[in-house]
């Protein structure tokens, strides 16, 4: 009889195990261990590191390879249709260009990364894995875990409790703080994934009747991660996001005023860098007249655009030392804090178009998604948008740092590049079935 109970509870555990739900918790638990790691590997003055540099290497190879082979067992619908298709199209298209490019400059080393493969491969079995509404409230459970040991872990650190996992100073009400990291390797990341949180927190909790009490606790923890992090296009996203779930979800807009969501969402909230570069320009104000510097990277990769043509330089000789200048700090650049140059100094323009293409997808399916009453999937893309405009959140961390490993970059933001994926899929499938049953 136990022989038997052992059995069942295994099979019942293995069916888990092909669910997305699986795959997503998975994730989150090696994003939890391999972040405190690291942490706690970090030197401070007068405190020796709890934990070994070596550790957190072997924790990310191990984690990775892991995470990689939990795909093979991920069970998928095969019954595709033309929107399907193109979801995957979309989605994967950077990947293979990346690998094209790798292939033609005899990257052969990078092109074995595990860490590659599984962004290939990660969002193609979440979008054709099965779902129902055990899994969206597996969903959920995951979101609030991870928006509350962010705070915890973001309160902690700016109290310096616990170290930063990078270091990037600004001025708080007091003075000079490391800017807190939470669950991610830098605020920046912390911020825009807070974000995510508090647009699925906020709209679970509008879109019950009762009291829901994890989308209210979500919403609360991931705006206090926001405000932690200090940065400014994250707090300015957040409130134009805020606003505009509420407007939907108290239903007073006329159609053709819903249409005016997404132009303040994308003009206003993903073009925020653009307009403090604007009034920077005006006013004097040389920290928002160069984005902290960033119009300086980005102008070195327009200055070699003749180079890229057409598959960029590949991976391995992407940004090396010196790319932008011969000393100072722009000389250890390594990204130019924009995912779309960085693309184009990777695969050239294919690469370059490959994100344009994916962005112009999401967003007109966001946007059609917003006349049916669904306003997630656009608060989400339009995170992406702006956290890729100013940012690098889908950098992979091939080949460049000593002591940084390749596959370090699953843990940079991934994870909610598959609940980006995640919530596209399940609001398809919402409007699908809303429209057969009418």
């Amino acid at each position: 009889m136990k022989i038997v109970n052992r059995q069942w509870n295994l099979s019942e555990f293995m069916q888990f195990c092909r669910r997305p739900s699986a795959l997503f918790s998975h994730f989150f638990i090696w994003q939890v261990l391999v972040i405190t790691v690291y942490i706690g590997s970090r030197k401070r003055e007068e405190i020796e590191p709890i934990f070994s540099n070596g550790l957190y290497l072997g924790l990310i190879s191990l984690s990775t390879l892991l995470l990689t082979i939990h795909l093979v067992f991920m069970k998928i619908n095969t019954k595709l249709d033309l929107s399907d298709k193109l979801f995957i199209t979309f989605f994967s298209l950077p990947s293979i260009v990346l690998y094209l490019s790798m292939f033609i400059h005899h990257d052969f080393a990078s092109m074995q990364s595990l860490t590659l493969l599984f962004i290939l491969l990660a969002p193609i079995f979440i979008w054709l894995s099965p779902s129902d509404k055990k899994e969206n409230a597996n969903f959920l459970k995951l979101i609030l875990y991870f928006s509350v040991l962010n705070v915890i872990f973001s309160v902690l650190q700016y109290m310096q409790i616990m170290p930063v996992a990078q270091l990037n100073t600004r001025e708080s009400l007091s003075t000079l703080i490391d800017r807190p990291t939470g669950l991610l390797f830098n605020a920046f990341a912390m911020s825009y994934a807070a974000i995510v949180c508090l647009a699925i927190g906020l709209n679970q909790f509008l879109k019950n009747k009762k009291l829901n009490k994890p989308g209210l606790i979500i919403f609360l923890t991931s705006l206090i991660a926001i405000f932690l992090s200090g940065t400014r296009t994250s707090l300015w996203l957040t409130f134009l996001i805020s606003i505009s779930i509420v407007l939907v979800h108290i239903n007073i807009f006329s159609k053709i005023q819903t249409k005016a969501i997404p132009i303040i969402l994308i003009l206003i909230g993903a073009g925020a860098p653009f307009i403090l570069l604007f009034i920077g320009s005006k006013t004097g104000n040389v920290e928002w007249a160069t984005l902290n510097g960033r119009t300086q990277m980005w102008s070195c990769v327009d200055q070699k655009i003749g180079e890229l043509i057409p598959l960029g330089v590949g991976l391995d000789e992407a940004f090396p030392p010196k790319f932008c200048a011969d000393s100072g700090w722009f000389s250890n650049l390594r990204h130019p804090e924009n995912m779309f140059l960085l693309s184009l100094v990777e695969s050239g323009p294919l690469g370059f178009l490959s994100y344009v293409s994916l962005f112009i997808f999401t967003l007109w399916i966001s946007i059609k998604a917003l006349g049916k009453k669904y306003i997630l999937p656009l608060a989400i893309t339009v995170t992406f948008l702006l956290s890729c405009l100013i940012y690098v959140s889908l950098f992979h961390y091939l080949p460049f740092l000593p002591n940084r490993p390749a596959d370090r970059g699953i843990f940079n933001f991934h994870f909610f590049y598959l609940v980006w994926v995640w919530v596209l899929r399940e609001t398809k499938k919402s409007i699908k079935e809303t429209d057969l049953s009418r």
